[in-house]
């Protein structure tokens, strides 16, 4: 009776651990999976003498090796002008609030993130950059640029 009492506690106190490590896992993307970003490229040009502020919105999906959409897997999203304290050309928002560069969410259960990105065009700004999204050795990269067409 004690020797099958003492199986059953250790089969319970598995199913414990067992979903705790399965939570690391789903931290990162697993090998082989892909991060895509639509639109992979943008190019604004804009020559007109005042500042204007646009909204982008990038549609960002990680999918497994067999092209299925993997949920709840951490995204670290970075561009290098996406620090509104230094330079003020481009602003991230994440449920609405505005958050600075890098920054981490986790994907939905389309796997998905929708991410917003505010910047500056008009008034002579020319800049350029990568949108850079990671997760564990999974990554995707879109290229950005502002121009003034000169």
């Amino acid at each position: 009776m004690i020797k099958r009492d003492i199986i059953f506690i250790a089969l319970v106190g598995l199913l414990f651990i067992v979903p705790g490590c399965a939570d690391d896992d789903l931290d990162g993307a697993p090998a082989y999976a892909t991060i895509t970003i639509n639109p992979s490229e943008l190019t604004v040009t804009d020559g007109m003498p005042e500042e204007k502020t646009h909204t982008q919105y990038f549609h960002i999906v990680v999918k497994d090796a067999n092209g299925f959409p993997l949920e709840n897997i951490k995204l670290t999203i970075a561009f290098v002008w996406a620090k509104p304290d230094e330079y003020e050309l481009v602003q991230f928002y994440h449920g609405g609030s505005p958050v600075d560069s890098p920054f981490n969410v986790l994907t939905d259960g389309d796997g998905a993130y929708i991410l917003r990105m505010d910047f500056v065009s008009g008034g002579g700004w020319k800049y350029f950059g990568t949108l850079q999204v990671t997760s564990a050795s999974a990554y995707a990269y879109a290229d950005f640029e502002v121009d003034t067409g000169e």
